[in-house]
């Protein structure tokens, strides 16, 4: 763990953690769901949130809700996973800021934009493992790879 100066940690939170708390994203997966022999993006809605931590000196954003409709059938191995909605609440940790990169956030012309382009980056590059129903309602794990990601 890096430790942050506590005045990069407090400019941080002044200037920004209100206006990162339920932060919208509209993500596509890489899966696309077949209807009617047509192929549709399966996207799904996460709400992130970035919280400063003093006691541990670490500011963090994580995933607090993922919401999206799998509009049709998606094969996965010899599996098929049925069209359903997923509603989940969670905490996943998708961005953790370092010192060096919390001194060149809070010194940047347009440091929202560049917040923005670090966060969109990391759930871009991430790989969310969804539990799912298929076919013969058994439940698995789904590797849901992000093909792009944009704020609402």
């Amino acid at each position: 763990m890096v430790v942050l100066s506590e005045n990069s940690l407090l400019d941080f939170k002044t200037r920004f953690e209100k206006s990162l708390e339920n932060l919208p994203i509209s993500v596509i997966s890489r899966s696309t769901a077949l209807v009617n022999d047509i192929e549709y993006p399966v996207k799904f809605d996460f709400i992130t949130e970035t919280k400063v931590d003093h006691k541990k000196q670490v500011v963090t954003t994580h995933i607090i809700e993922i919401n999206g409709t799998i509009p049709g059938t998606i094969k996965i191995g010899s599996l098929q996973i049925i069209p359903q909605h997923i509603q989940i609440t969670c905490e996943y940790e998708i961005l953790s800021i370092t010192n060096n990169e919390l001194k060149t956030l809070v010194q940047e012309e347009k440091p929202m934009q560049l917040y923005s382009d670090w966060l969109l980056e990391a759930i871009e590059n991430e790989i969310l493992i969804l539990e799912v129903k298929v076919e013969n309602n058994q439940m698995v794990d789904w590797p849901v790879g992000i093909k792009n990601a944009y704020f609402l």
